[in-house]
């Protein structure tokens, strides 16, 4: 017999169980992955236990300290240090020492002492070069100046005798070019008169020659009569020529005997004015550099006055808030390289707050440092003003405080809480579980529902009633457990009754 007709037939109970099963896994498999599939889909959600605590309804924030009328150490001259006395908080009285300096001249005093004996070196040499007049030397060094009307007043007089004798020469000048230019004058005239007997005798000459070739007697006697009478013309003419040529001769020498006076007067006059301006001059600059050195004298002995000596003393009691040297450095004149927080004078701080949080102060109410720790007991901040912050007016307030403590110093950060005290609380949710809606405010707690397949978490709403809140907590009052959890934050909205799953699984 062959060995298929040797099986046995399969039991048909075994096929319908393993069909069974099979369906039942595929069932199982399509159920687990529907359920992840959807657990996916889910909103994830932040949870946190409702606990008891400590609720701090106090309004806090932080602000610069800044001294009213700090006192500002300073010295007139440039210095070296050579130590520092003071730490920044350190607590001085008057005459305390501050910095140490370095024993020895200001770098200001030293060099008005270089510049005096310079401007002395030139007052001296310019005082006797051998320009000056002496009676300008004498006013000078006996400390006296001309007023600028005596200057006016000898100006003027050298100048009027100046062109009093320019006029003079000008005229002088003037009466010879006259008397050259009339000779001149004259003295063509005369040439033209000369010429003419000259041209009438020798046109006689030409006619007495005629006549005698004609013959005519008559006319010869007539014509050597007219040359007699031509030639005693010209002799009268050459001699009225020199007379007058003599006679302007004599005028000429007149006139420049007298050009010559003008001349050397104008230049008497010129030498005196020139003297006397550079005169003038001289003294006005020496005087100048005569009281420049008086002032420089001045000024030297003010540094040596506000000399600090060797060191920088305070002159108030107070504070010290800000010390700018250390050993080495050098001051600028007048700088400041120490700052005095002045007993007795006020230290101050602001920051701002919203509109709400500023409602439930009042100016005099008293602030806490936020750090405590850090400060004794004598330490007090008082609420002195409340105004509109200029960066938001219509939604801030400015809250300025004044400072009360040995251990604030002006510059120093300063955090400050005002209002409330904290006090303990049942129930106790952060401010992110907090929701409100049209029937008021709630949270949504977290419930849970064992299944085959795990955990089903649910959003449920919970009314509640907030009875206390600071900037991260809240106290609340409601029908629930104080061991639920409440929803914080979520990936996506949450509505009371969805389903939802947890950020940690």
């Amino acid at each position: 017999m062959s060995k298929d007709l040797e099986k046995k037939p399969v039991n048909r109970k075994d096929m319908v169980k393993n069909v069974a099963i099979a369906f039942l896994t595929v069932m199982l498999i399509l159920t687990f992955f529907s359920n992840t599939i959807m657990n996916y889909s889910l909103p994830q959600v932040a949870t946190v236990q409702i606990t008891d605590g400590t609720i701090s309804p106090q309004i806090r924030g932080s602000g610069t300290v800044t001294a009213e009328d700090p006192y500002n150490i300073t010295v007139k001259e440039t210095r070296k240090i050579s130590g520092v006395a003071v730490k920044e908080g350190a607590h001085v009285e008057i005459g305390d020492v501050i910095y140490y300096l370095e024993d020895k001249e200001s770098e200001e005093l030293t060099k008005a002492k270089e510049s005096l004996d310079t401007m002395e070196l030139e007052y001296e040499q310019m005082l006797f070069s051998g320009d000056v007049p002496s009676n300008v030397i004498t006013n000078v060094r006996n400390g006296k100046t001309a007023s600028y009307d005596t200057y006016q007043a000898q100006v003027g007089d050298v100048l009027d005798t100046y062109n009093a004798a320019l006029a003079e020469d000008n005229a002088a000048q003037a009466e010879i070019d006259y008397l050259t230019q009339l000779r001149a004058y004259e003295q063509a005239g005369m040439n033209y008169n000369t010429a003419t007997p000259e041209y009438l005798l020798a046109q006689a000459q030409v006619d007495i020659e005629k006549a005698k070739n004609d013959g005519d007697e008559d006319r010869v006697v007539e014509l050597n009569n007219f040359v007699a009478e031509l030639t005693r013309d010209k002799s009268q003419l050459s001699t009225y020529s020199s007379q007058s040529g003599f006679s302007y001769d004599q005028k000429l020498a007149t006139a420049s005997e007298k050009k010559a006076k003008t001349a050397a007067a104008l230049k008497e006059a010129e030498r005196v004015k020139t003297d006397q301006l550079k005169s003038i001059n001289v003294e006005i600059s020496l005087c100048a550099k005569r009281d420049s050195i008086a002032e420089q004298k001045e000024k030297i002995a003010k540094l040596e006055a506000e000399s600090v000596g060797s060191s920088v003393k305070s002159p108030v009691a107070g504070t010290v808030s800000s010390v700018s040297k250390v050993a080495g450095e050098s001051t600028s004149a007048d700088e400041t390289i120490a700052v005095i927080q002045v007993d007795g004078k006020d230290m101050t701080t602001s920051f701002s707050v919203t509109n709400a949080q500023a409602a439930k102060l009042k100016v005099g109410d008293a602030a806490q440092p936020q750090n405590a720790w850090q400060f004794s007991s004598d330490f007090k901040a008082t609420l002195t003003q409340i105004k509109n912050d200029k960066t938001d007016p219509a939604g801030k307030k400015l809250l300025t405080f004044k400072i009360e403590s040995t251990e604030v110093t002006p510059g120093q950060t300063l955090s400050l809480a005002i209002g409330e005290r904290t006090q303990n609380y049942d129930m106790i949710v952060p401010n992110s579980a907090i929701k409100s809606d049209s029937n008021g405010k709630f949270v949504l707690i977290v419930k849970s529902k064992s299944s085959p397949l795990g955990n089903r978490y649910t959003a449920t709403r919970a009314d509640v009633t907030v009875v206390a809140s600071d900037d991260k907590n809240s106290a609340i009052t409601a029908a629930i457990d104080d061991y639920e959890y409440v929803i914080t934050t979520s990936n996506k909205p949450v509505k009371a009754g969805e389903q939802v799953r947890l950020a940690n699984e």
